[in-house]
């Protein structure tokens, strides 16, 4: 079985396209080169846990800071990294294609993450898919206290 860790790096050029930042823009935020995130994404590198907690906590800031632009990031990081099995198969297929086609918008700058966002959640409701408990991030240390309590105490896989 996945464990969110390597879940993450499955689905890392998503997240990462769903916040609109490059390769280069992420791996500064998070101490690492572009070349590293290339890395990661391509699968060539393994994501470690500590990588795995930078990229988790400022992801979880950006949340918090822009909690009306970031719908779609908590909805594939509940969906993809930390909940798949609270989804159906094909709920996933449409939610993971969809965002495949409407994230690269966002890199490119030709259309905002709020705009994205908002249609990516009217799709998801046209679905009738009943979303996991997510909402906004508090902007504290116990927002994120579920996944990082989960990443270092949890178990091994």
């Amino acid at each position: 079985m996945m464990n969110e860790i390597e879940r993450l790096q499955k689905y890392l050029l998503l997240v990462r396209r769903t916040v609109g930042w490059s390769a280069e823009e992420f791996g500064n935020r998070i101490g690492v080169t572009r070349q590293t995130i290339n890395n990661l994404e391509a699968g060539r590198n393994k994501l470690t846990k500590t990588q795995y907690i930078a990229m988790r906590s400022v992801l979880d800031a950006e949340i918090a800071v822009y909690p009306d632009e970031t719908e779609m990031l908590r909805l594939i990081l509940d969906v993809f990294v930390d909940n798949p099995d609270k989804y159906k198969e094909e709920d996933r297929e449409s939610i993971l294609n969809q965002a495949n086609m409407v994230t690269p918008s966002i890199l490119a700058g030709s259309t905002s993450r709020k705009d994205v966002s908002k249609s990516m959640m009217a799709f998801v409701a046209t679905m009738g898919v009943v979303l996991g408990a997510f909402g906004p991030i508090a902007a504290t240390a116990i927002g994120s206290s579920a996944w990082i309590a989960k990443t270092i105490l949890g178990k091994k896989e």
